[in-house]
């Protein structure tokens, strides 16, 4: 399932030949949830909506992930994948970003860590998402613009390619959503799920229920709904929106 340049494949087989070991090990657990919680802020509260739960004669509760630091869900894969690429060795990460949420979330996480931050971003997206792209340049990060294509996201994503066939020792490459070659889908939506493991421990304790009828998420770039559906997936009574 890895269509993907054939000098990348090394790059690729480094990841998924480490990372299970290294996210299955108590240190990385360890420090994975202390970062979340103490810098994410998690757990994110479970909200009733009233007025909406009224509308629609239902009970709907919000997962407010706009509260995470960051203001984005984005920031629980790019800590887990920045630990990993500690473990790797690795001293340069790089990203691409279409909004900018997930360069905001991959820049303030290396500023933490003390890594070099590159963040590709389509040209077009710079001029429309200028907040953002203040945001990353503040934390650090180098924002290169991809002028080939369309200028956006899918350009951004080209680019930030080209760059870790050509730096495949000190470089690691953060995806921010459930894309791309194996193993990125399974570490994304693994790193993304403390948001339904939160959610069923939280409906648990307001209406004696873990499980509700349905989980509605958006999606984007995908990695929120992964996070949202993922302890739910095999749930039978449960439908996913």
């Amino acid at each position: 399932g890895a269509f993907i340049p054939e000098m990348l494949h090394p790059n690729v087989k480094e990841l998924r030949n480490n990372y299970t070991k290294i996210i299955g090990t108590k240190k990385f657990k360890k420090t994975f949830e202390q970062l979340l919680k103490d810098y994410v802020g998690r757990p994110t509260p479970l909200f009733y909506a009233s007025n909406l739960s009224k509308e629609f004669n239902t009970n709907i509760y919000l997962k407010r992930e706009d509260l995470c630091h960051t203001g984005a869900h984005k920031i629980n894969n790019t800590i887990g994948q920045v630990l990993v690429a500690q473990q790797l060795g690795k001293k340069r990460i790089i990203a691409e970003t279409g909004a900018g949420q997930h360069g905001v979330a991959t820049a303030t996480v290396c500023a933490l860590m003390g890594l070099e931050c590159i963040v590709f971003m389509g040209e077009k997206d710079i001029k429309r998402q200028a907040p953002n792209v203040a945001r990353m340049k503040m934390l650090g990060a180098t924002v290169v613009p991809a002028t080939s294509g369309s200028k956006t996201l899918k350009d951004a994503t080209n680019e930030a390619i080209r760059d870790w066939i050509n730096h495949p020792d000190d470089t690691h490459y953060i995806i921010g959503s459930v894309v791309g070659p194996h193993p990125y889908p399974d570490m994304v939506a693994k790193f993304q799920s403390v948001i339904s493991k939160e959610i069923k421990k939280q409906l648990k304790k307001v209406t004696g229920n873990e499980l509700p009828t349905h989980v509605i998420a958006c999606v984007g770039g995908g990695s929120n709904a992964a996070g949202a559906f993922y302890h739910f997936i095999n749930e039978s009574t449960v439908q996913l929106v």
